[in-house]
């Protein structure tokens, strides 16, 4: 499904009152330039380019807010597409690492590969993320769920760049486009999926 499909089918969602949307204009040429160059990590540097299926969906928001009422929790269950305002900040608290972070083992970590785009959760602790080091041949990166309480979360070994723990190493989506349009399915869908109340808690994983 396309970005503007996804969009679409949230949009047709909200006249209905299934969910609840906030929206900006589109981004402009300086919001997805201060994107990729404005990142700030606690050390070394991030290098990414905005890919086209974020790029898509920015043309027509530069922040997009989507929310429905879970049932069984009488709560919201939400995700954010954070702005350019937001991303620095959205990234040095909650995804990227300090500087000389280990297990006791000496061997340093780094969470550096990760660029957060989306919130995941009301508690504002869980961050749908792009791993910018491993682009397939239409420039689009995977994107994985990370928690900032998770214990085995998405980290990478400073010397050598391999996963901390190879069975996190998997992504949930394989582009943001794929991201997209699970969660404007599982948002609009007449019973969500199993998984859609656990959105937003540690360990989470879509499961599909």
């Amino acid at each position: 499904m396309s970005i503007h499909e996804s969009l679409a089918i949230l949009h047709r969602a909200a006249e209905s009152g299934t969910v609840v949307i906030t929206a900006s204009e589109p981004a402009s040429a300086e919001a997805v330039r201060d994107r990729e160059t404005g990142l700030k990590p606690h050390f070394g540097t991030v290098d990414w380019t905005a890919p086209p299926s974020y790029r898509a969906f920015l043309a027509e928001h530069n922040t997009f807010a989507c929310k429905r009422r879970d049932v069984s929790s009488d709560g919201y269950i939400e995700f954010v597409v954070v702005g350019d305002d937001a991303i620095v900040e959205l990234n040095s608290d909650l995804v990227h690492m300090p500087e000389h972070v280990d297990r006791g083992d000496g061997r340093w970590l780094s969470t550096n590969h990760l660029v957060g785009f989306a919130l995941a959760d009301a508690d504002n602790e869980a961050v749908w993320c792009f791993d910018v080091t491993q682009p397939d041949a239409d420039g689009e990166y995977p994107v994985y769920y990370h928690h900032y309480d998770d214990q085995e979360g998405r980290a990478r070994y400073v010397e050598g760049g391999d996963w901390e723990d190879l069975a996190n190493s998997t992504p949930d989506f394989p582009t943001f486009a794929a991201w997209l349009d699970a969660m404007a399915n599982a948002f609009t869908a007449p019973e969500p999926p199993s998984w859609f109340e656990q959105l937003g808690s540690p360990g989470f994983y879509p499961g599909l």
